[in-house]
């Protein structure tokens, strides 16, 4: 359609007047000639306050030579396309806007003055900004952020989703989202879309997803609709949080306050026991008649000194449990004989031994000496022992020996009892733990015995190992501390170090 005569000059009029952007004309001195409303909206001067006014109104003084080069331009019969920059509105405000600048000729083709077309573009710099940062935060999240169709397929794979999956992006876009669920969950997805469709959030899910390689991963999983700008629901957007450490946590927790349970009932019962004993010969001793005969006072007094004893070494063992435990257990050190403390320890259980039909059988090497505190390493020697009695049936043997290995010292407590099934043998010295729980269980204790002896030995600055063939064939318990000499040759060596 030819764009001259009246027709075309009335509808280049109505386009320049109805544009949603800034028209300008202006002659080659750089005043405005012409002002359409779209630049009053935009610029905030009127028509009357623009024309004749200088070009240079607009410009912020910091960019006044960019007019020198455009008007170059204009002079030289060039244009300029979409040149970004800033102008000034009349309150003094900066917008970022485009520009398209073309020469204006008369009717000989001679160069009059130049036609501006100015976009704001204020806005789309911002969303342009705001969407580089949205995308920062999706590359460096630590979390998975991922996208997918309704139908679930992976839209976008984040860093984050490669860490936590371990495909990579290009191995997951365009997949379906099932490939990271489990055969077991794949329920779970259809749930999500479904809540996703109806336009609905899943928050904080925790569930489980599994990786590259098979292996599980526990995740706490939010879902949101992606829309469209006229709200239509066109996929999901999912992150993804790693709880695996979270959930060990969590797991251990729940275990430790489960074993408390357990402990709190072992130790309500094993210390019922003994005093249920202790108050039945008690009343039994008040009774002073003639059913009270010198022999049943002795099994009295003795039954009394023995449970009486054992609740003394009960609560010990509880007490030495809380010190270990906060810090605050303190020893003493000196140099002991091992083959004293082994006898002593012999001469503390003999008595169960004998009462149980349990052989004792000793072999020290003479000489032999640790750097130790003397009651605590024999509230070791003790423990083992009287573990290796109680779990050793009538008729069996349980031996005690010490030897020297390697500038170290080694004493081993073996029994022919009941022995340790391989399972149980990672948990044997730990807090709490026992093999048989329960207070209907074979055997007594409170399960702090063995942990108790492993944290001692490692104050001493040694081991303790075990080892079993399985059930019905014994165990065999080592523990290893340095000898004095070692200890001592060390301290004297610091010490000249130190001067």
């Amino acid at each position: 359609m030819p764009l001259d005569g009246p027709d075309s000059s009335a509808r280049l009029a109505a386009i320049v007047a109805s544009s949603e952007d800034a028209i300008i004309s202006k002659d080659l001195n750089g005043y405005i000639t012409t002002w359409n409303a779209a630049a009053e909206r935009m610029l905030g001067y009127t028509a009357d306050e623009a024309v004749g006014q200088p070009i240079t109104m607009l410009i912020p003084q910091d960019r006044r030579a960019e007019e020198d080069y455009v008007m170059g331009q204009v002079r030289a019969g060039l244009g300029i396309d979409h040149y970004e920059t800033i102008r000034q509105r009349k309150d003094g405000r900066l917008l970022q806007v485009s520009l398209a600048v073309s020469a204006i000729r008369n009717s000989a083709g001679a160069i009059v003055g130049a036609s501006k077309i100015i976009r704001d573009i204020t806005r789309n710099k911002e969303l342009e900004r705001e969407a580089l940062r949205l995308a920062a935060i999706v590359t460096s999240s630590e979390d998975a952020i991922v996208s997918k169709t309704l139908d679930g397929i992976i839209q976008t794979w984040n860093r984050g989703a490669e860490r936590i999956f371990g495909w990579t992006a290009d191995e997951a876009i365009g997949k379906s989202i099932t490939m990271i669920i489990p055969e077991d969950r794949l329920s779970e997805e259809a749930d999500v879309i479904a809540q996703i469709r109806s336009g609905l959030s899943v928050e904080h899910f925790e569930t489980i997803r599994r990786r590259k390689d098979g292996s599980p991963v526990h995740i706490s999983l939010t879902v949101s609709p992606v829309r469209t700008a006229d709200g239509q629901i066109i996929g999901a957007s999912k992150i993804a949080r790693d709880i695996t450490e979270q959930q060990r946590l969590r797991d251990a927790a729940e275990e430790a306050s489960r074993m408390k349970d357990e402990f709190l009932a072992v130790l309500s019962h094993e210390l019922r026991t003994p005093l249920n004993t202790v108050l039945g010969y008690a009343r039994m001793l008040r009774r002073d008649d003639d059913r009270m005969t010198d022999y049943m006072r002795d099994k009295a007094l003795d039954a009394l000194e023995r449970n009486a004893d054992s609740l003394t070494r009960l609560v010990n063992d509880v007490l030495d449990t809380s010190r270990i435990v906060t810090g605050k257990l303190r020893l003493a050190f000196e140099s002991c004989p091992v083959d004293q403390l082994i006898h002593e320890g012999i001469e503390t259980v003999s008595a169960t031994a004998e009462a149980k039909g349990v052989a004792l059988e000793v072999r020290a090497d003479p000489g032999l000496a640790v750097m130790c505190d003397r009651d605590r390493l024999l509230q070791v020697i003790w423990n083992l022992l009287s573990n290796a009695i109680k779990f050793t049936q009538a008729g069996g043997r349980v031996r005690i020996e010490a030897q020297r290995s390697s500038g170290t010292i080694e004493i081993v407590v073996s029994d022919t009892g009941v022995g340790i099934k391989g399972d149980d043998l990672p948990y044997i010295f730990q807090r709490f733990w026992q093999a048989d729980t329960g207070v209907s269980r074979e055997f007594g204790g409170l399960g702090v015995g063995l942990a108790l002896a492993r944290h001692l030995v490692e104050l001493h600055g040694g081991s303790i190992a075990v080892d079993s063939g399985g059930s019905g064939k014994g165990a065999t318990f080592t523990v290893t501390l340095p000898s004095a000499g070692s200890v001592l040759a060390r301290a004297r060596t610091l010490r000249s170090v130190g001067k």
